[in-house]
């Protein structure tokens, strides 16, 4: 059996939420209200996906995370 820890658990929940919203750009505070995770952990995940190029991350008023392409 394979485990995983929490935060990959959360990661692959972010991810399908992301995967649902191709085209959106969305902050990490919706995410957080679309998952039922906590801001902080979201903004946590996020951080590891952005670094590892799975996700992309844009700055400004309609900035927020989208999966890279």
């Amino acid at each position: 059996m394979l485990r995983i820890s929490k935060l990959t658990d959360y990661a692959a929940i972010l991810l399908a939420e992301l995967a649902r919203r191709p085209e959106s750009c969305v902050s990490a505070s919706l995410l957080a209200e679309a998952t039922g995770l906590e801001l902080p952990t979201v903004s946590k995940v996020l951080k590891t996906l952005a670094k590892g190029d799975v996700v992309d991350s844009l700055r400004g008023v309609n900035g927020g995370y989208r999966l890279a392409r």
